[in-house]
């Protein structure tokens, strides 16, 4: 059975805590304009490909965070066949998001399904709460967590798969890690409406780009010369 979770600390020399928590970047996917009715993926299901938003349907693109497919081998119906994907409010599976009312599901994706952050160069830590569903799932099956290309959780997959991935469901848990930098990128392969993986409280913190701490500096300058 394989359930990797990395949970660790970092610290960086001549950097206070205050500049080591600064928030980059986070989500819990609260936007109501991003709920709808089911997703239909208009794309070629047997080619990897970007998802996109469509008019009356959940949301799979949300601010920084971009949906991709990836096909399996022999490639299926994909999200092609209408799919509970993207942002959500449906509480059937997980009694209560891990915060606030709405979250992001995958499931039934009849392939892997992907959602991916913009790359952070100054990130050094990474949090994001999952929920798997409950149900059976086959060794193939798989959820697997990334940040800049270093794997911080694997789980299914394996030959012991299945079971590894039930028994990791039915409960929020936290993936936290230290991190140097890149993109969060969080995957999920299914073939069953059941299978579903439900992802909230994204959160990355670490060091602004030079860019945004000059502007804070300028700011923080020109404050001053007004209070005078």
């Amino acid at each position: 059975m394989r359930v990797t979770m990395l949970v660790a600390t970092t610290a960086v020399l001549g950097l206070s805590a205050g500049a080591l928590g600064d928030v980059l970047y986070s989500n819990s996917f609260e936007n109501t304009d991003a709920l709808g009715g089911k997703y239909y993926d208009t794309g070629d299901a047997n080619v990897a490909h970007d998802l996109v938003n469509n008019a009356g349907e959940a949301w799979v693109d949300v601010d920084g965070m971009d949906a991709g497919y990836i096909p399996f081998d022999p490639p299926g119906v994909g999200l092609t066949d209408g799919d509970y994907v993207g942002v959500t409010n449906y509480t059937g599976s997980v009694g209560a998001f891990y915060d606030g009312d709405q979250g992001y599901q995958m499931s039934d994706t009849d392939g892997v399904m992907s959602l991916s952050s913009a790359d952070f160069a100054g990130a050094t830590s990474v949090s994001l709460a999952l929920f798997i569903a409950d149900t059976g799932y086959e060794d193939t099956d798989y959820v697997q967590v990334f940040f800049g290309g270093v794997e911080l959780l694997s789980i299914g997959g394996t030959d012991d798969g299945g079971a590894a991935l039930e028994a990791a469901a039915g409960s929020w848990f936290e993936v936290t890690g230290a991190v140097a930098g890149g993109a969060l990128e969080i995957y999920f392969a299914s073939n069953s409406g059941s299978e579903a993986l439900f992802i909230d409280a994204i959160v990355i913190e670490g060091i602004p780009a030079p860019g945004a701490l000059a502007l804070l500096a300028v700011a923080g300058f020109a404050g001053r010369r007004r209070r005078r």
